[in-house]
């Protein structure tokens, strides 16, 4: 089991692999879709550097199939445990869910256009708003760290919720466009002072997928 300094926990998110839905930029949300051969490639890419880590020995995963594919293909049988964690899915999309953005544009132009407003508070029919996504997401996190103090945790989620506790973390406001990338299967390190919260450490790390081999998705559908 990892311990770092006594009052530092260090937490590692990662991006599930990439999807059947992530290559047709199809809205996945709380619905599913598997992962490519590609996606399962880059899962196992990705578990060489997983497994030299000294780590605590659960490793967390949103209970959605894809994120739980890629913790199963990432997970070491002899060290890690994985434990499926809800409050780790990707934020809730609701009528959009198994649409592209140009279908959502056509059948929910209203909705639509709320939605790309960046309007924190806006959510379309049977879907989550941002701020709740946000609220989910970092109760979850502090919840996961105060059963881990000290240790490093990996967990397993989607593109949403990272580029949620980024801004939240960075204090970047929800309106504000995204200029960070975190691809499929790259992993981002945060860890927690005791007097200024959480910090960013690194950002999309791929750097165990080989250039050209593997393509980049979107970071949130």
């Amino acid at each position: 089991m990892s311990h770092l300094h006594p009052v530092t926990t260090e937490l590692i998110l990662i991006r599930h692999g990439e999807t059947e839905f992530n290559t047709r930029g199809v809205y996945q949300g709380h619905g599913d879709s598997a992962l490519t051969a590609r996606g399962e490639a880059q899962a196992r890419a990705l578990a060489v550097r997983v497994r030299a880590l000294d780590c605590c020995p659960t490793l967390y995963c949103s209970d959605l199939g894809r994120a739980r594919r890629t913790a199963e293909l990432i997970a070491d049988p002899r060290r890690h445990s994985v434990v499926l964690e809800p409050g780790l899915r990707e934020r809730g999309h609701g009528v959009f869910e198994g649409l592209s953005r140009a279908d959502i544009a056509q059948r929910h132009p209203d909705e639509w256009a709320a939605y790309i407003s960046g309007d924190p508070d806006h959510a379309p029919p049977g879907a989550e708003s941002q701020r709740q996504l946000v609220a989910r997401v970092c109760a979850t996190i502090q919840r996961l760290a105060q059963r881990h103090p000290g240790e490093r945790i990996v967990a397993v989620t989607h593109g949403g919720v990272l580029v949620a506790f980024v801004k939240q973390v960075l204090g970047i406001p929800a309106r504000a466009p995204r200029r960070f990338d975190v691809g499929n299967a790259s992993l981002s390190v945060f860890y927690r002072d005791p007097e200024r919260g959480w910090m960013v450490r690194s950002l999309g790390d791929a750097a165990h997928l080989h250039a050209g081999q593997f393509e980049a998705s979107p970071a949130s559908q």
